[in-house]
């Protein structure tokens, strides 16, 4: 019934395997050496329909003829004998007037309008596969497709626009292999028009509606395609529709909500925005009207100022009436405060410069192996399947399809930090600490701004944005209800299915925290007994890498998620704290050798050399070994199982001499650039940009109503894009609940402290 509709699909399909899963050796094999599995005569009547089906002329006019034409059975019919005669006629572009290059190709359904505008849809019905109880299609949507057809007939402007909107076939099925195939059509064009018609002496007014239907096509194959109806047609009445006419294999329908209405769950959230606004502006007010304004009107010598004790409030290098616990939580919101101190450059006595510029380099490596796999994932390439093999084989594409120790970065820079500085206090405090302050400040530190972008991510995401790929929903799974509990006991990695983990990106907050609950059975012995910590930290490290070992091996991971091999389990263990625990443990000892040597460390010019050599050697082995692998080459369940315990431990040692020699003097130009204070802003904003990241390119690629065809200029645009809208979305995440929870905290604890 729809031979042409599907006569691309034939070609498409057969080169696509039987697995569900993306293979992509087997992709990159197929397309290095294509083969056709259809017939000469096959190919010839392709070859003579093709330019009706690529134009898109003879698609338009097979909807057309369905919705409009009288018995189903006789226009099936028809069809098929037409199909048969096109594709025994010559095809000679001299005389082809359904051809693109014709000038006379818009005329050629005139004839077929006049005959089929006579007719009407019938009463169609469909049997569900469930129940066998016929659905039929409503009285409504009937009608109104009815008096499209008519108006069709009679080139009525809004008509043409409605099957124009339809999607259609376009070039480059073989490039999107491994994807759906996308023929979306015109989400704005169809969802713009505004129908005011007659039909039998009945005026009908109504708009169009965007759908987008899936079909199976033998099992191997699915095509989404956009259609345009009435927006009287439910989703119900397309799917009958299109079985009934030209996609029998359809499965589901969805229709993009336009314009819906905010459930009670977005009203609490905005009500909550909207109070965490009101004390931004009351912050900001009492701010600059009681705090800074008397100061910028005087102008008082500073050789008149007054002594000032370290609780008076300074301001341009004078001394004020310091606030009380009062006007300090509301000062706490002001966005004048929080802005000066977020774009300050300074930085106390005894910083680490260089980790500024680490950790800023290292979240925009996170954002640009995220660009890539996230459009991957959702399906909006249409070059997969030739981009991707050949981007594998270039050796410099290792740092993006090997992305994955970036995190491992991020871990060896926690534990460095929290023993370097818990070192310090230990030793002020003559080995004691008030840990009860010491877990309760990590808490505050981390869940306030995660738990508040969370909420207004959730609940708010499905209201932002429209178009064919939107989730009506939002990309959680219903709207992290059962699971939102798990992200704020940071417990979200350790459960199996990771795939269902709300803000999937979250585990690692939660791996963090769970390494910073357990630190302390490190931090204390290593400060009281050295060798009794330095055994832990070990017992601790060839623990982790020998369970990591033996899962691998055990689940036959592969080392790559694109080499081809058994990914089923990859993320679950991916996610689990005992396989990534190594480069923190790293971190930490390494933190604690900066402590014991004051940051000073003369090193001999060719040791360091040499070192710096050695570890750059090692670096890129860890992100360029797996070349091979992913190439074709794949590597062995033992060898993979060795890369993947060993991998990060390496990498966070490497993270680690970068800071030691950077901070003991001995990281030359490397430290100097990385040291630059244009980094400092740049590096508070990074949790917030961890955060927020993952929701701009979402957004992004869940409004796209064009298929993205990936290259170097797309990716890096894309890249840039995302980088910069990231840190700018980061940056009022900040100002609105990052920076104010770190003001209350600093005001009420040292409320508690002075009553001490």
């Amino acid at each position: 019934m729809f031979l042409k509709f599907v006569c691309i699909l034939i070609i498409a399909t057969s080169f696509v395997t039987s697995e569900k899963r993306i293979d992509y050796k087997k992709m990159m094999e197929t397309i290095e050496r294509p083969k056709f599995s259809i017939t000469p005569k096959e190919a010839d009547d392709f070859i003579a329909g093709a330019n009706d089906i690529l134009s898109g002329i003879n698609f338009k006019n097979l909807f057309l003829q369905a919705f409009i034409a009288g018995g189903f059975d006789r226009w099936d019919s028809n069809l098929q004998d037409n199909t048969t005669t096109n594709a025994n006629a010559p095809s000679t572009p001299g005389t082809d007037l359904t051809s693109p290059m014709s000038t006379r190709a818009s005329f050629t359904t005139e004839k077929t309008n006049s005959t089929i505008q006579k007719t009407t849809v019938s009463q169609t019905t469909v049997n569900t596969q469930t129940t066998n109880q016929p659905l039929v299609v409503s009285e409504l949507c009937r009608n109104q497709i009815n008096a499209t057809g008519e108006a069709i007939s009679r080139r009525e402007l809004w008509a043409l626009a409605m099957v124009d909107a339809f999607g259609k076939p376009q070039s480059n099925i073989l490039g999107s292999l491994g994807s759906p195939i996308m023929w979306i059509g015109d989400y704005d064009e169809c969802m713009s028009i505004q129908a005011n018609t007659e039909r039998d002496k009945k005026k009908y007014t109504f708009k169009g509606q965007f759908c987008v239907a899936s079909s199976n096509v033998n099992n191997i194959a699915v095509l989404n395609l956009g259609v345009c109806v009435p927006n009287s047609c439910s989703k119900t009445d397309v799917m009958i529709l299109l079985k009934t006419t030209v996609l029998p294999t359809v499965y589901s329908v969805s229709c993009p909500e336009h314009d819906r209405p905010l459930d009670t769950r977005a009203t609490i959230v905005l009500v909550v925005c909207s109070i965490f606004i009101a004390f931004l502006v009351i912050g900001t007010c009492y701010d600059v009207i009681v705090i800074q304004w008397p100061s910028w009107s005087k102008d008082e010598d500073d050789s008149n100022a007054s002594e000032i004790d370290e609780n008076t409030h300074l301001i341009n290098g004078q001394a004020h009436n310091t606030p009380g616990l009062l006007g300090k939580l509301i000062l706490s919101f002001s966005v004048y405060t929080n802005i000066t101190k977020i774009l300050s450059t300074t930085q106390g006595a005894g910083s680490l410069t260089a980790i500024n510029g680490i950790r800023f380099i290292t979240m925009t490596w996170v954002i640009l192996g995220h660009t890539m796999i996230f459009a991957l994932q959702f399906g909006v390439v249409d070059n997969t399947s030739r981009w991707l093999p050949d981007h594998l084989n270039r050796i410099s594409f290792g740092p993006i399809y090997n992305a994955f120790p970036a995190v491992d970065t991020f871990f060896a820079l926690s534990g460095l930090l929290l023993t370097y500085l818990m070192m310090k206090e230990l030793k002020t405090n003559n080995g004691k600490l008030n840990w009860p302050m010491f877990y309760f400040h990590r808490f505050w530190r981390l869940t306030p701004p995660y738990m508040l972008i969370l909420m207004v991510y959730v609940s708010l995401f499905p209201y932002i944005g429209e178009g064919p790929g939107w989730p009506r929903d939002g990309p959680e799974v219903n709207y992290c209800e059962h699971s939102w509990h798990r992200n704020f006991l940071y417990v979200n990695n350790l459960f199996v299915n990771g795939y269902d983990m709300c803000m999937a990106w979250s585990w690692y907050l939660a791996n963090d925290m769970q390494f910073y609950v357990i630190s302390p059975l490190i931090l204390l012995p290593l400060f009281h007994y050295h060798l009794v910590g330095v055994g832990i930290l070990l017992a601790f490290l060839v623990g982790s890498t020998i369970a990591c070992g033996v899962l691998s091996a055990h689940d036959d991971l592969p080392a790559s998620i694109f080499d081809g091999g058994n990914s089923q389990n990859f993320f679950n263990e991916y996610v689990k704290p005992w396989n990534r625990i190594t480069p923190y443990l790293i971190g930490m000892y390494a933190g604690y050798l900066l402590y014991k040597t004051d940051c000073k460390v003369r090193i001999n010019r060719f040791v360091n050399i040499f070192a710096w050599l050695a570890f750059t050697a090692v670096a890129c082995t860890v992100l360029y070994g797996l070349h091979k692998d992913v190439t074709g080459d794949r590597l062995s369940t033992d060898v993979a199982a060795l890369y993947t315990a060993t991998h990060r431990m390496v990498w966070g040692a490497c993270v680690c001499w970068v800071i030691f020699a950077c901070a003991t003097g001995n990281g030359g130009i490397i430290n100097t650039i990385l040291s630059w204070k244009g980094f400092v802003p740049l590096s508070r904003l990074t949790y917030c940009a961890y955060l927020v990241h993952p929701i701009v390119i979402y957004y992004y690629l869940a409004r796209r109503q064009r298929l993205i065809h990936l290259s170097d200029t797309e990716v890096t645009y894309e890249f840039l894009g995302h980088v910069v809208l990231s840190y700018a979305v980061a940056f009022v995440a900040s100002l609105a609940f990052e920076s104010p929870m770190m003001g209350l905290e600093k005001a009420l604890l040292k409320r508690k402290e002075r009553k001490r």
